[in-house]
């Protein structure tokens, strides 16, 4: 625990071109996801990471990945830095690349994208993951919501992207990704957040 906890720190010190607005409690959370996922990710596997913010995940994994790509619809431009790029953009329109990747992850993500846009998400995801590779998703409870709101209200987190959840519910995320095989579903953070494992089958 002590070791990724420095990990975490020494990633979020590292220069990039976006540095999204955190409070400590965000950072906190966000820490607390990537130890989730992290587990799921072999070593020199190639990433792309969806939704990925400032990219402090694939900071965070340096050394443990073979190279990785971010994107995001937030970032002001895209960069290079060492062994990775970020994007700026929308998935899967905005990514233009060759590189079919090993493990795909949206952590706090889904709940942002609207319903009608999944369907060319999932065929994203089937385009760039290789055959038998896996999408790694974290997606809080709906009634996280309400309480993240309150924290908002008291300054206690920033709340980035908050306007965009609209009470997704992870119960649907099996349907959406009815083709593929879930290989793992499971709730954590005293049933505030879950975890869903699919992989690629066609």
């Amino acid at each position: 625990m002590t070791n990724t906890f420095t990990r975490f720190l020494k990633a979020k010190n590292k220069p990039h071109s976006d540095q999204y607005p955190r409070k400590p409690l965000d950072s906190i959370l966000e820490y607390l996801r990537f130890t989730k996922v992290e587990p799921y990710i072999p070593k020199g596997a190639y990433l792309l990471d969806i939704g990925t913010g400032d990219g402090n995940f694939l900071r965070y994994l340096d050394g443990n990945i073979r190279s990785a790509v971010g994107i995001d619809s937030h970032l002001t431009k895209s960069v290079d830095f060492g062994k990775y790029r970020l994007v700026s953009g929308y998935f899967p329109h905005d990514l233009e690349t060759g590189t079919t990747f090993d493990v795909i992850t949206m952590m706090a993500v889904v709940e942002h994208i609207p319903m009608d846009v999944f369907p060319d998400v999932t065929e994203g995801c089937r385009k760039y993951l290789k055959p038998g590779g896996r999408v790694v998703i974290t997606v809080p409870h709906p009634r996280v919501d309400g309480l993240l709101d309150q924290l908002k209200t008291l300054r206690i987190v920033k709340g980035f992207s908050m306007h965009e959840h609209y009470g997704f519910d992870p119960e649907c995320l099996p349907d959406i990704f009815n083709r593929w095989k879930l290989v793992k579903r499971e709730r954590w953070g005293f049933g505030c957040n879950n975890l869903f494992i699919f992989e690629r089958t066609y």
